[in-house]
């Protein structure tokens, strides 16, 4: 069935009402165009560095079909994403109690149906997250992977990208095609490179110059640095014991880095200028960067 999905959405709120509009929340994803970057690791403690700032953070587990984030915590949620969808439950049900105070809001794996909503669905969940942006400080979305509609759409109601690459030319080949994609069919202008995996900062600037060169040669877009994480051996054990780097190994090369990348996000933000910011354009609700997306479509 086809349908005007600005109207649709128009129809949710006016039938539900709007709540006033969060005035503090910052919405960021984190994403990339391959998978096995590091993403998701970065995600985690990111998220776990901002709460260590005294900050109120959600990571939503974005990759719909494919989720990880419950592994890599060693949680098992009872309920996810899927129960919202289907109406079984609301979004507070779902929410779980991470590390240090973050929150998750936990995705399914397996599920090929969660890997691409309809539209329908998208706005529903859109409309969702809409409800809890006033308890937040920040609401990190950790996308899946590559040129999805999911991971589109997910990037473009976000205040801010971050994207994610490491020196490896398929990931900075991929991350290109991932911002040529976002520019062209949703009209995101502005990006925030985070450099991973990298043997020194003077590698994490090579794969940014790199990547600001093509953008600016061939794309009509921002890229700006937001930092990097430094190729670190205590990550993957980490990971084998399935706990944030920050928590288990908090003066780690990476676990430096990450905090150093969250302290630069909060800072920035506070003061509201270039490096990763805020676009004041798009910090309305979730629906408001819905709308408008659609119209620059």
């Amino acid at each position: 069935m086809s349908f005007d999905q600005a109207s649709t959405l128009r129809q949710i709120v006016n039938n539900n009402g709007r709540a006033a509009p969060s005035q503090n929340i910052r919405v960021m994803s984190v994403t990339s165009g391959k998978g096995g970057v590091g993403k998701t690791n970065i995600a985690i403690n990111l998220a776990y560095a901002l709460s260590n700032l005294g900050k109120k953070v959600l990571l939503f587990d974005a990759d719909l079909g494919l989720a990880n984030v419950d592994v890599l915590l060693n949680i098992s949620p009872r309920y996810t994403i899927e129960h919202v969808l289907s109406g079984e439950k609301d979004i507070n049900d779902i929410i779980l109690e991470g590390p240090n105070h973050i929150k998750i809001l936990p995705s399914s794996s397996g599920i090929s149906d969660l890997a691409e909503l309809n539209r329908d669905e998208q706005m529903y969940l859109f409309k969702k997250l809409g409800q809890i942006e006033h308890t937040l400080d920040y609401l990190l979305i950790d996308t899946g992977a590559g040129i999805a509609s999911n991971v589109l759409r997910f990037n473009a109601t976000a205040n801010d990208i971050l994207l994610v690459a490491t020196p490896e030319p398929t990931s900075m080949t991929d991350a290109y095609s991932l911002m040529k994609v976002l520019a062209t069919k949703y009209n995101v202008r502005k990006f925030h490179l985070v450099a991973n995996s990298v043997q020194s900062q003077a590698e994490a600037r090579m794969v940014y110059e790199r990547l600001q060169k093509v953008t600016h040669d061939f794309l009509n877009v921002q890229l700006h640095y937001a930092g990097f994480v430094i190729r670190d051996p205590t990550l993957i054990k980490a990971v084998r014991m399935q706990k944030p780097l920050l928590e288990i190994f908090p003066n780690a090369p990476a676990s430096k880095c990450l905090m150093a990348l969250a302290k630069q996000i909060e800072n920035n933000y506070d003061r509201g200028i270039a490096g990763v910011q805020l676009e004041q354009e798009n910090s309305g609700k979730f629906w408001d960067r819905f709308l408008q997306w659609k119209r620059n479509k």
